[in-house]
């Protein structure tokens, strides 16, 4: 389970067509397990605010991009964030 510093986290939605919503969080730290990604220091109302569904969370740690296909996030601590990977 990979332990990524990442000062923010890019959440994507893609509908039919060429339409498509994204935001761009801020976080503290992202961790990858097997079935899925917990973001640690996210400010919780801004995912409460989300009207739409995440279809890919991508972040840059190290240099690289990393870029995942996830389901609607879970609140799982004061600044913690869970998005089941699919």
């Amino acid at each position: 389970m990979p332990l990524y510093q990442s000062e923010s986290i890019l959440l994507e939605a893609y509908y039919f067509g060429d339409d498509s919503e994204s935001v761009r969080l801020r976080c503290g730290s992202v961790c990858v397990n097997a079935g899925a990604i917990l973001v640690d220091g996210i400010e919780p109302r801004q995912l409460q605010s989300l009207r739409w569904t995440p279809d890919f969370l991508s972040f840059e740690a190290q240099g690289m991009r990393h870029r995942y296909p996830v389901s609607r996030p879970a609140l799982v601590g004061p600044a913690q964030a869970r998005f089941a990977l699919l």
